[in-house]
């Protein structure tokens, strides 16, 4: 009996050093995960009160981080596809349940994968953490998403660019149970985020070489190739980049990501309309009275919406199909502000 006892207890520290040894970066986070765990139900329904408890015990940033990361992926769940408009063969969700706003997101605890990198997104910016929610491309065993209609998140931790998919991690802890394994989605390396994402532009892979739609669709080892091959070597300075389109307006930052899609991939119509229709919707928001610089912008948004519902109308999918008719909507409102403008502001165009 004592040397069984001996056996086991020997056994038992071996498994525990291998699961140690497995997990080595992530069991410091074991006080901020039960911290996250005993959030009281009192206050979170308050977005800011949340925080403020989450990040309560953290000492430093990644702490902070992992309380967010932590607490959406277990309290926020995948939008039901019975409550919206969906396409399967797009995976893409759309429909008026479909928030993606943070206090929305809160206010349901659901979402698709915009509102998790949404919220996500706001916690950390409200932390004073660097962070972006990005739309890409992803492929997973093989399977391509032929357009974006993804999302997930980028923080800038300890001067290096991290990336975190929420919605994903959120999934294997449904669907599995397992804590441990929606590690794999958090705080990951650039060079090893590629292989499975690929951003809408290419400034969003913080990588000096940024991977082609093209090798992106032939899978992992042609990634890894190519990233490791010097004979494909280009350099991208993408901090500079981020510089240059943190200085734009809102505006001009929805024509340079629609100018980046074009490059990143030519046949993605829609992903180029949306961005077209953004900039028209930014366009056409402005206080006070229809003078020239706002009659400029009206003309401006006119015919953006314009070049988007032409890029979707030939479409068949059901979601370039509601596009139309929100664009169509948004035409009339804009034809009738320039019909209605001063005769004399009209002669500016």
């Amino acid at each position: 009996m004592y040397k069984k006892m001996i056996i086991l207890i020997l056994l038992t520290m071996v498994f525990s050093e291998l699961s140690l040894a497995q997990e080595p970066s992530f069991a410091k986070y074991g006080a901020i995960d039960r911290h996250v765990k005993r959030t009281p139900d009192s206050i979170s329904q308050n977005i800011v009160f949340l925080h403020d408890y989450l990040v309560s015990i953290a000492k430093t940033d990644e702490d902070k981080i992992r309380a967010f990361y932590m607490w959406i992926i277990g309290n926020i769940k995948y939008e039901d596809q019975v409550e919206l408009l969906f396409d399967p063969n797009l995976l893409f969700y759309l429909g008026s349940n479909n928030c993606s706003s943070p206090v929305c997101v809160l206010q349901k605890r659901k979402a698709v994968c915009e509102g998790f990198s949404k919220i996500f997104e706001f916690f950390c910016t409200y932390s004073g953490l660097e962070t972006y929610s990005i739309g890409g491309y992803i492929t997973k065993n093989g399977a391509l998403q032929d357009r974006a209609t993804h999302s997930w998140n980028v923080v800038k931790i300890n001067n290096e660019w991290r990336f975190f998919d929420l919605s994903w991690a959120h999934a294997i802890l449904y669907h599995s149970g397992i804590k441990s394994k929606t590690n794999e989605f958090f705080m990951v390396a650039p060079e090893i985020f590629i292989l499975s994402h690929l951003p809408i532009i290419r400034m969003w892979q913080f990588l000096e070489t940024p991977v082609p739609l093209p090798i992106f669709n032939t899978g992992e080892t042609q990634i890894k190739t190519y990233l490791k091959n010097s004979t494909f070597k280009t350099i991208y300075n993408y901090t500079d980049s981020l510089v240059q389109f943190n200085q734009m307006s809102v505006a001009e930052q929805r024509l340079k990501t629609a100018q980046e899609i074009y490059k990143t991939n030519p046949g993605n119509k829609f992903n180029l309309a949306i961005e077209y229709y953004r900039y028209a919707r930014n366009m056409q928001n402005f206080n006070g009275e229809i003078d020239p610089i706002n009659y400029y912008r009206l003309i401006k948004a006119r015919d953006k919406m314009k070049l988007a519902f032409n890029l979707l109308r030939s479409s068949s999918e059901i979601s370039s199909q509601i596009m139309c008719l929100q664009i169509e909507a948004e035409l009339t409102k804009i034809d009738k502000l320039i019909s209605n403008a001063n005769s004399h502001i009209k002669y500016l165009k």
